[in-house]
């Protein structure tokens, strides 16, 4: 129905709610007919305070806000028309994509050494798939939980089923059906999940390597049927663990070194889950993107975090190339990191509130989360050693 001539339009009604927040020295309307409409100007007060109530407002004008520095200094406010509904997920599907993936992942932990008259067989793949799935339903849920905290329509995580190996499972996604509210928000929902994992990971690594049998590969397998065998890499957080364990540094210059497959080594599938959640959490803590490590990059640094996710995919294709050029077919797994980082994007959205910092106490978490990554990161996943 057109407006009356004496009746306000929508840039006059959105203006009038900004009248006590900002100073507004300019608008104009982005997208017509009155889809986007940017106030440009300076905020009154406390920022974070100006922007609840932006939000209150424009919310009942029907409208999103988004706040952001504009280029020549000033803040500049966009009135988004229309606004996220929150609809009802269905859990079913949750549930029973977990319990598929709790099947992929015992399938793949059960014992090489078939026996099907066994009951106790089918069950062997028990504490790798118990190990494994603690680890990923603790990172997810406490992406999930702090991101209800702050009111973010975040979903249920959708666990990923893969019956293949290494781990049967691709881990879990969680959706987020609306843009982070600011860069708190963003911090400590993308830092929550790697904190939860590593919580759970690490006690289990330790654990796990309590139980597990420390030797040369020729102990352990038929030197006359291979040359060499493949041993998962290490991370300097692998290392200390090892360290810590077995009081020495392991592989040795003998050739020593745990062996998580043997069906000996009761710890071994405890302690490969571990592993395999710790690399999947430095995987996660990547500064690329929407991963988790991106979401982290993006609220400490802004938009300079587009730059250090494309630095960022390319030192992986360069180590991913490096370790093909000799050989090594884990470099494949960089390349595709690198791949999938170009093609679900680089560039992390920006969160409605664009302006606000984290603060110097997030800063100072994000140093600490700076060297975790370091700590667990393996650079060369899989190592091939010489079967003596």
């Amino acid at each position: 129905m057109p407006l009356s001539s004496g009746e306000p339009s929508a840039a006059d009604r959105l203006r009038a709610q900004l009248g006590d927040l900002m100073e507004i020295e300019r608008q104009e309307v982005r997208r017509a007919p009155d889809e986007v409409i940017a106030f440009y100007g300076r905020l009154i007060g406390d920022v974070e305070a100006a922007f609840a109530q932006m939000l209150e407002r424009f919310a009942r004008l029907g409208y999103t806000a988004m706040l952001s520095a504009a280029d020549d200094g000033r803040q500049q406010v966009l009135a988004v028309k229309g606004l996220i509904e929150q609809r009802p997920t269905r859990r079913w599907v949750n549930v029973l994509l977990f319990a598929a993936t709790i099947g992929t992942t015992m399938l793949i932990g059960m014992s090489p050494e078939i026996d099907p008259t066994n009951p106790r067989w089918y069950l062997s793949g028990l504490p790798f798939a118990a190990s494994l799935m603690a680890i990923l339903l603790a990172h997810e849920l406490a992406h999930y939980f702090v991101g209800r905290r702050y009111g973010s329509p975040v979903s249920l995580p959708y666990f990923i089923p893969v019956p293949l190996p290494p781990l049967g499972t691709m881990g879990a996604v969680i959706f987020q059906r609306a843009p982070w509210r600011d860069r708190k928000a963003l911090f400590d929902i993308g830092i929550a999940g790697p904190l939860a994992g590593l919580l759970v990971a690490v006690p289990l690594l330790i654990v796990g390597l309590l139980f597990t049998r420390v030797g040369r590969p020729s102990e352990f397998i038929d030197i006359q049927a291979m040359d060499q065998v493949t041993q998962e890499g290490n991370s300097l957080a692998y290392l200390a663990a090892k360290y810590l364990v077995f009081g020495r540094v392991l592989p040795s210059a003998e050739g020593e070194d745990v062996w998580l497959s043997l069906p000996d080594s009761p710890g071994g599938p405890v302690a490969f889950a571990a592993w395999a959640g710790l690399l999947v959490t430095a995987l996660n803590l990547l500064p690329i993107g929407q991963l988790d490590g991106g979401h982290v990059a993006y609220a400490l640094l802004g938009r300079r975090a587009w730059t250090l996710s494309y630095v960022a995919i390319g030192l992986l294709a360069a180590l991913g190339a490096s370790l093909l050029m000799v050989g090594n077919m884990a470099g494949g797994t960089w390349m595709l990191w690198a791949f999938l980082g170009l093609v679900f994007g680089p560039r992390h959205p920006p969160p409605l509130n664009d302006i606000t910092p984290p603060g110097r106490g997030r800063r100072l978490v994000g140093i600490l989360l700076l060297a975790i990554f370091i700590l667990i990161f393996v650079p060369v996943p899989l190592v091939a050693v010489p079967a003596r």
